[in-house]
């Protein structure tokens, strides 16, 4: 199996960053070659000096800190300070099947793009969750064509190479999955789907009507700039 970088945004997450990192160590131990990139953003707790505490106690682990909440600028610093070529993005809270993480580093080696798509998996979420993310799909697939099933940030994986090619359609929210998703539509690019199991009961750290509307409104703008060749 080849090296990879995790990267983990995390804001407000004091109550379950220690451990779920160390659950995370664990579970990656068999990997010789990985890294772990905890990128606090914004966040008004002790998150950051957590991820201080588990840099020292973990040879794996590196903790970078963000002075805003921005999930697309967490991401944006994990590709610059990642060292390896395959990169998969996974949230504090582990919500994910974390069986992800190999399935999309061996798929890696023949795509750019790997998305964990929890439509076409367990899902343990709430109603308005699964409508959300089912409306949205519905909404990329009429306004774009495009057929894949889930654009959430998390249990994506992607190659460094490809992210720097196209490192400018890397929003500051939560839209550049869409957007790198297009792109290697467009461009041709391999991209492959992961069904995943989800167990994401908890209350999110963000407004979900401020996302939702963070997210039509990327939607909106990538359809804007392929109709009028700004892409």
């Amino acid at each position: 199996m080849k090296p990879f970088t995790i990267v983990v945004p995390a804001y407000n997450e004091e109550e379950i960053l220690a451990d779920n990192i160390k659950q995370l160590t664990s579970y990656l131990t068999p990997h010789t070659l990985y890294e772990i990139i905890i990128v606090s953003n914004g966040s008004t707790d002790s998150t950051e000096a957590i991820g201080r505490e588990l840099e020292k106690k973990f040879p794996q682990v590196r903790s970078f800190a963000l002075p805003e909440k921005s999930v697309g600028r967490a991401f944006k610093k994990g590709i610059t300070e990642a060292k390896y070529e395959h990169i998969i993005f996974i949230d504090a809270d582990l919500s994910a099947d974390l069986v992800f993480i190999s399935k999309a580093n061996d798929l890696l080696d023949k795509n750019v793009l790997v998305l964990g798509t929890k439509i076409g998996g367990l899902q343990n979420r709430s109603l308005f969750r699964k409508l959300g993310s089912f409306v949205f799909y519905l909404s990329v697939l009429t306004i774009m064509g495009l057929r894949y099933a889930d654009y959430a940030p998390g249990a994506k994986a992607y190659r460094k190479s490809f992210l720097e090619k196209y490192f400018n359609y890397i929003d500051d929210y939560t839209s550049f999955v869409l957007n790198l998703t297009f792109i290697a539509h467009v461009k041709k690019e391999p991209v492959a789907e992961v069904a995943i199991a989800c167990d994401d009961r908890r209350i999110s750290r963000f407004n979900l009507w401020r996302e939702a509307a963070s997210k039509y409104r990327g939607l909106f703008t990538l359809k804007f700039k392929q109709l009028t060749g700004s892409l």
